[in-house]
């Protein structure tokens, strides 16, 4: 082997030596950067893996960023799935609708003649078969079965409007208390005015239905039937089976003086409450008492009650005044003929020199009790408008002066 071909050797098996010093320092010098970057990369790294070691199974940066990358792809997956299943309800529900529209339109119609037949303003008659047919789809409307109802009683056959009824409770879903019960006071109103089932219908209704809205309901139908007899064996079956409802007490006072016309069994009969509801009811059904005296009765006696309430209860601003709102009305406004003009309805009682002093002596005690600034001024503002209707211009200077005197006091006071 020559000396040229071991030269040719060594420089293949070796390293291959740069050909100048220039080319060596770039050389290094890339090396160094690429170095550099390599560290600070693995230092990045190595702070993401000790911050999510710290946090407990959390992924890597570079993890981290892949798995919502993820993430949002599989959102988006969904929301379009989410899309394409809604598409298809919407298209599914479109299709019912356009069956439905059909029967919603016959249902419509349906409704309408059964209104314009009730209202008389239909030349078609309603048949049978109308209501039939709108029932079907709404079996749980008791105002169709009412209408129903009312068919066949305008037709008088009674038995018939009975066997609608006795439908209607068996139909009607258990859950629907309200629609059931509007049947049963239809059935109640059938009976009073046209059968002689009442009391039947009247102890089945109190079976499923609030019993004490099932008893007001009848004394008012009995009193609209002008069945007098049966509507005070009714109250006085009430006020036993309730004897602490002061609404059944109040009711029974009222149909006493109103419609039974018997003012002294009236009295008894607001005695009996007094021992029988408890004592916070009292004020209320005593003053009922006193507007029904007012109103229907006797004006003398109702004034008496409102008397002893005031001086057992002077500091009750409210009851001075319902006195004075009851009393003022009583007096000033006439008692209303049918056969009364509207301007004539209208005209205003003049009151007699007594009946004026009797109203300001009310005024007059009830502005000597001390009561919060804001009811004294209630006082003074409404006296001086009972003045303005009934008083002259020196009554009306009287009520402003009183008032001026009180504010001044009050100023005093400061």
């Amino acid at each position: 082997m020559t000396v040229a071909e071991d030269d040719q050797l060594g420089t293949t098996n070796g390293e291959i030596e740069p050909q100048n010093e220039g080319e060596n320092q770039i050389c290094e010098k890339e090396n160094d950067k690429n170095n550099v970057k390599i560290k600070n990369n693995k230092k990045v790294e190595g702070k993401a893996i000790i911050k999510d070691h710290n946090k407990r199974g959390n992924l890597s940066l570079y993890a981290e960023i892949q798995d919502k990358k993820k993430k949002k792809k599989k959102k988006k997956k969904k929301a379009v799935e989410k899309y394409d299943e809604e598409d298809e309800v919407e298209n599914e529900e479109d299709e019912k609708f356009d069956s439905y529209d059909e029967d919603d339109s016959n249902n419509i119609l349906l409704k309408n003649k059964i209104i314009n037949n009730e209202n008389g303003q239909n030349d078609e008659k309603v048949k049978p078969y109308d209501y039939e047919k709108l029932l079907v789809s709404e079996k749980n409307k008791s105002t169709i079965w009412i209408s129903y109802i009312a068919y066949y009683l305008e037709k008088g056959d009674i038995q018939e409007a009975r066997n609608i009824a006795e439908r209607a409770l068996k139909t009607i879903d258990i859950h629907l208390i309200e629609e059931k019960l509007n049947i049963y006071l239809c059935y109640i109103n059938m009976e009073c005015a046209y059968g002689d089932n009442l009391n039947d219908i009247f102890k089945r209704a109190l079976l499923v239905n609030n019993e004490k809205s099932i008893y007001l309901h009848t004394m008012n139908i009995l009193k609209m039937n002008k069945k007098y007899n049966e509507l005070k064996e009714l109250c006085e079956e009430a006020i036993k089976k309730f004897k602490y409802s002061k609404k059944i007490w109040t009711r029974y006072l009222e149909l006493l003086h109103n419609t039974l016309n018997d003012e002294e069994y009236a009295h008894n009969i607001l005695l009996k409450s007094l021992h029988a509801l408890p004592k916070r009811k009292h004020l209320n059904i005593i003053i009922n008492a006193a507007r029904f005296e007012y109103k229907y009765s006797n004006i003398e006696r109702g004034k008496n009650y409102f008397e002893k309430l005031i001086q057992e209860y002077p500091k009750r601003s409210d009851i001075w005044f319902t006195y004075l709102d009851i009393h003022i009305n009583s007096l000033t406004k006439a008692k209303k003929n049918e056969n009364d003009d509207e301007n004539q309805k209208k005209k205003i009682k003049k009151l007699t020199l007594n009946e004026l002093q009797f109203i300001r002596n009310i005024f007059e005690r009830f502005s000597s009790i001390k009561f919060k600034t804001r009811v004294m001024k209630m006082i003074f503002t409404k006296w001086l408008l009972f003045e303005k209707n009934h008083g002259s211009v020196n009554t009306q200077k009287m009520v402003q002066k009183k008032a001026y005197d009180y504010v001044e006091s009050l100023n005093s006071l400061i």
